[in-house]
């Protein structure tokens, strides 16, 4: 009876010792690995993050080491595959990692760049972000993101009504500029001419004809050049001139347009 005492007081113990000598050895091969990143040994140091999180499953460093290894692959080793195979199992296994985040924005920037299909899957993880973050800058950048991959999936009704959403939702916002500009922009693609300068002149107008909207003011100036209203085109080239420093290589450019449509205009009217 008496071992038997001794050795349940011993168990919580022994329990202690060795669950703290595999966080000290977990610690140790995380910060090899690290060290091999750093030396840009990135097989190497991939080798040593997966050595932990098999060796060491509930580690409190799995998770870290996982993000780690996707990172490598993404941005050093340029495999978007086995990028997305360890983002997607950090995400999956670790709902509250501090990593969470950082790996759903990583993995949508990765399937944006995959064709249409890879562009549908970044839709949904950006819908999933935006739906569970706070409205700030960082949620306004990815709103943008995911207006900008509706546009290149040609759903331009629904990339102006995520761009409305941002408008009204952040109205102060360092992307509002790019956001009445891609209003436009939609309409443009869409082939609906007359809406898109609408859209265009109101976020210039709006911006007070400043350098802020000067990508509204030269989408507005191509499409009048483009349905032959040169005289427009020219108005807002005078415009744009009077935003920039003669010193800057497009003041030059939108001189050179200016002189170009004066010439179509008297070519035109001859």
């Amino acid at each position: 009876m008496r071992k038997n005492f001794y050795r349940l007081l011993l168990l919580p113990l022994v329990f202690f010792i060795v669950s703290s000598c595999q966080q000290d050895e977990g610690k140790r091969m995380f910060s090899d690995a690290k060290q091999l990143w750093e030396l840009n040994k990135y097989d190497e140091a991939i080798q040593n993050f997966i050595a932990l999180t098999k060796a060491f499953p509930e580690h409190q460093l799995v998770d870290d080491s996982l993000f780690f290894i996707a990172k490598i692959y993404d941005l050093y080793l340029n495999e978007p595959d086995q990028a997305i195979r360890f983002y997607r199992s950090l995400s999956k296994k670790f709902e509250r990692s501090e990593f969470q985040y950082p790996t759903m924005l990583n993995l949508a920037r990765i399937y944006s760049n995959q064709g249409d299909v890879g562009k549908r899957k970044a839709v949904l993880i950006y819908l999933k972000i935006q739906k569970e973050t706070t409205p700030d800058e960082n949620w306004a950048k990815n709103q943008l993101k995911l207006a900008n991959l509706y546009l290149d999936l040609k759903r331009y009704e629904l990339a102006r009504v995520e761009t409305k959403r941002l408008i009204i939702s952040l109205p102060q916002s360092k992307q509002i500029a790019s956001a009445y500009h891609l209003i436009g922009q939609s309409y443009n693609l869409e082939g609906n001419k007359e809406l898109a300068i609408l859209a265009f002149s109101e976020a210039d107008q709006k911006f007070d004809y400043s350098r802020t909207s000067l990508p509204s003011a030269i989408s507005l100036a191509d499409i009048y050049e483009e349905i032959g209203q040169f005289q427009s085109a020219i108005t807002v080239y005078k415009s744009i001139i009077t935003r920039l420093n003669k010193s800057e290589v497009f003041y030059q450019l939108a001189m050179e347009k200016i002189d170009k449509l004066v010439n179509r205009q008297k070519r035109t009217n001859t």
